[in-house]
């Protein structure tokens, strides 16, 4: 029985800031006076970190002032999202039927996703740096949008991929499960598992299915990302707890901490 004054393993707001301190300084006040504007591509495989690691940019460097479009996306919501927040969520036959002429749509992975391009050009009119986390092929679309075209001219594109191994470690999972497509998925499903328990889901046939095929999606999106000019390795997923501290420990901060050197490069 744990009485009061029990060990409490809630992770603290504020811990381990020397790094992250040493890189704040390094940014500065003013570094949007120094630092070139970005139009950063965010991608990687489903659960691999990349909404922890825009939420922990926000947390643990708010003087960035990074901003993002939210995306419309054909999935329910998950819990603790918010329509209109974090993404808008419509049904398929919806984001298919979203107006070409001002939309960028798509299909990634399992589900449908659309940009809504008025809100990218208001953003680069107004922004030092623009972050979008979509799909590889999606990204792709986007950087050669005429809204991107004629109004990111003083924008760096940089497409960042957050990957669950390195080259090293996916050619020795290859050997042992026979092919990279399963090493990756065998990686990836635990991180997809522990995300839906985390946020309180039952593990129905329907939502089983549906991790598997993002998993098996995985090394496909692996490979578009070896086009891309950063990729940063990160064995801490959706579901690491690492991620919930401010800043986040393990491969979760050092995963952070390169991509805001990205950022001021």
């Amino acid at each position: 029985m744990c009485l009061k004054g029990c060990l409490d393993l809630s992770p603290p707001k504020v811990t381990h800031r020397r790094n992250t301190e040493a890189l704040r300084t390094n940014l500065g006040e003013d570094w949007k006076r120094t630092v070139k504007k970005k139009l950063i591509i965010l991608s990687g495989p489903s659960g691999v970190g990349k909404t922890p690691l825009l939420k922990a940019l926000h947390a643990s460097y708010p003087e960035i002032g990074m901003q993002s479009p939210v995306l419309y996306i054909s999935r329910a919501p998950r819990p603790g999202e918010r329509d209109g927040v974090d993404f808008h969520f419509r049904s398929e036959q919806e984001i298919r039927t979203l107006p070409q002429e001002r939309f960028l749509v798509g299909k990634g992975r399992v589900v449908w996703q659309a940009v809504d391009m008025e809100e990218v050009r208001g953003m680069l009119a107004t922004a030092s740096l623009v972050a979008v986390e979509i799909f590889p092929t999606l990204g792709r679309l986007l950087l050669s949008h005429p809204v991107v075209r004629e109004h990111a001219g003083e924008f760096e594109p940089r497409t960042v991929f957050l990957s669950p191994l390195d080259q090293e470690e996916l050619e020795g999972l290859a050997r042992r499960f026979g092919n990279r497509q399963e090493a990756v998925a065998a990686v990836m499903l635990p991180k997809l598992v522990g995300r839906s328990l985390q946020q309180g889901k039952l593990l129905t046939l329907a939502e089983w299915d549906d991790l598997r095929a993002r998993a098996m999606k995985a090394f496909e999106e692996m490979e578009l990302g070896r086009d891309y000019t950063d990729v940063i390795v990160n064995h801490d997923g959706e579901d690491s707890v690492h991620w919930r501290f401010t800043p986040p420990l393990g491969d979760a901060g050092r995963a952070l901490r390169r991509f805001v050197e990205i950022i001021k490069e």
